[in-house]
């Protein structure tokens, strides 16, 4: 198989960075760039080797005139829904930036409608290729923990991003704890079965909605994980894994400052574990896992079936912030 040809839309902001990742990987094929900006179109020209015949304002002028395999969505979440329909029924594998959808909603009907086809459709949730989190998944997949019964989570930032983000009603929760809850998804190897969460915004915040929170999740296999997140924190800040710690019978995993530390028994001092070497990016072994996935015709790692998971605990928190009440998933 020759290399796979690829259609991006949105290109502007963090679209740029996916577009050296596309034209940079040996097995894809650049062919079209689509976005409703000019200067964005202009600056994807500048990056890559793309002429004007092959940038577009419509995605649908795009594949009428370009031949492609696959899509990359990088826009805001309330378009993916639309545009992965039309890619899909247009041929094209789809990959998307995370959240899946805008709404769990719009996840359960797009769900059915890939059911129709026989196309991948893939998020990248590119946390879990971290060296740091495929340390954690290794140490855990030799028991050097034995049992996991709990879990704390804690991310700390303050980040000035300006546009769409900015308006949402729950960004931390709609934008960034995905991220989170799909990495204790992943390390954990369960789903949770109920989340109680509050939400709030500081005096100082400069977004809209609430920056803050806080969740009280269940697994099904009994961890209880206590999540607290900050998107306008003040004080240490933490890494954009955030600092985690697992607590099994055995000993403990903690994640600080984007150190793996390992406790084992009763000790006191842990063993600082050195970090798996990756092969890639985390960005580009998610690329890389969904162009598997074409090629050899299998189910890749965070499929839609898969993420729709980390969506629906995500909303799932949503809905308790403002209601008060612990929600069953």
């Amino acid at each position: 198989m020759g290399k796979l040809k690829a259609i991006q839309i949105g290109v502007g902001g963090f679209g740029a960075s996916w577009l050296e990742l596309l034209s940079t990987n040996e097995k894809i094929e650049l062919v079209a760039v689509v976005d409703q900006q000019s200067e964005s179109l202009q600056k994807a020209m500048d990056l890559t080797d793309l002429g004007p015949s092959h940038v577009f304002t419509s995605f649908q002028e795009a594949i009428e005139r370009v031949e492609a395999d696959f899509v990359l969505i990088v826009t805001p979440p309330t378009t993916h829904k639309l545009l992965a329909e039309q890619a899909i029924k247009a041929g094209l594998h789809v990959m998307m930036e995370k959240p899946l959808t805008d709404t769990t909603e719009e996840a359960q009907e797009l769900l059915a409608f890939t059911k129709q086809y026989d196309f991948k459709v893939m998020v990248s949730q590119n946390y879990r290729w971290n060296p740091q989190i495929q340390t954690i998944k290794q140490l855990l997949a030799a028991g050097s923990i034995g049992t996991i019964e709990y879990a704390d989570y804690y991310f700390n930032k303050a980040t000035h991003f300006g546009g769409w983000r900015d308006q949402y009603e729950e960004i931390l929760l709609q934008d960034m704890a995905i991220h989170h809850f799909d990495i204790l998804r992943y390390l954990l190897s369960d789903e949770a079965v109920t989340i109680q969460a509050t939400s709030s915004r500081p005096s100082w915040s400069w977004f809209k909605g609430n920056p803050h929170a806080d969740a009280a999740i269940t697994f099904s296999e009994g961890v209880q994980v206590h999540y607290r997140g900050r998107w306008a924190g003040k004080g240490k800040k933490t890494g954009w894994n955030g600092d985690i710690r697992l607590v099994g019978d055995k000993g403990a995993i903690e994640l600080i400052d984007d150190h793996v530390l390992l406790y084992q028994g009763e000790e006191d001092t842990p063993e600082e574990i050195p970090l798996i070497k990756t092969p890639a990016s985390d960005r580009m072994i998610s690329l890389d896992a969904f162009i598997q996935s074409i090629i050899e015709d299998t189910i890749p790692p965070t499929s839609i079936e898969d993420n729709i998971k980390s969506l629906q605990l995500t909303w799932a928190a949503i809905k308790s912030s403002k209601t008060g009440e612990r929600i069953r998933l």
